[in-house]
């Protein structure tokens, strides 16, 4: 689990960040004292953020506003010692609420509730050299052309890839080979359904594309270019 806690009261960040090393030992929790600290260290790796509302400067409901747009599939627990703002901040409809003073029980919970699920396993990505590994294990897709659409996916960051955009990054020509795309996805999609991730493939508009907040990548993408020689 990767999550950020943003507040400005240095203490209480540090005591969410103590809580939520104890319930996920292995994860990565970091802290940001401000929303612009918030944004910058905010990126499609981080799943859960857990936002204080009152905050000198950009607020926590307007800082909402920004990351909602950025990573939709994010999941925002609002935090806040100051109840009348909950109103508000329901109308962003957030994963979820915690109230000061917060306690272990009370983020296992809204961890239990969230908007969107975490994946029940680890999916990460190494740049270069390529590599895919699952819960820190070597992983395999199978055939070398489905390790290749995979990694062009990712490479994108989540962007969406028409068919013939696929078809000459994989095969160097046009539109000849969408069958053999097609079978290259599916077989795709056949992997992440194993991985109990089936939602991991997207399709818009006669494009595809990875929910990339749920990979963890180490490295630059530009490095799967290079790898690859796209």
């Amino acid at each position: 689990m990767i999550t950020l806690t943003v507040d400005d009261q240095k203490d209480s960040a540090a005591l969410m960040k103590f809580m939520l090393e104890k319930i996920d030992p292995s994860g990565t929790h970091k802290t940001a004292s401000t929303m612009q600290e918030a944004l910058d260290k905010t990126d499609e790796n981080v799943q859960i953020i857990f936002l204080d509302i009152e905050m000198p400067g950009l607020n926590g409901i307007d800082g909402a506003n920004l990351l909602k747009k950025m990573y939709p599939r994010l999941n925002i627990i609002f935090v806040t010692g100051h109840p009348q703002y909950l109103r508000q901040a329901y109308g962003l409809h957030p994963s979820g609420f915690l109230e000061k003073p917060v306690c272990e029980q009370d983020i296992l919970d809204e961890l239990e509730e969230l908007r969107f699920p975490l994946p029940n396993y680890v999916l990460k990505v190494k740049c270069s050299p390529f590599c895919i590994f699952v819960d820190n294990m070597p992983y395999d897709f199978g055939a070398a052309k489905t390790t290749e659409l995979f990694a062009y996916l990712v490479y994108k960051k989540g962007g969406y890839c028409t068919n013939s955009e696929l078809c000459r990054v994989l095969w160097g020509f046009g539109d000849e080979k969408r069958s053999r795309l097609r079978q290259l996805i599916m077989e795709l999609r056949g992997c992440f359904e194993k991985l109990s991730a089936p939602d991991m493939l997207l399709r818009k508009y006669g494009s595809i594309g990875l929910d990339i907040s749920q990979i963890e990548i180490d490295g630059n993408t530009d490095g799967i270019k290079k790898y690859y020689g796209w």
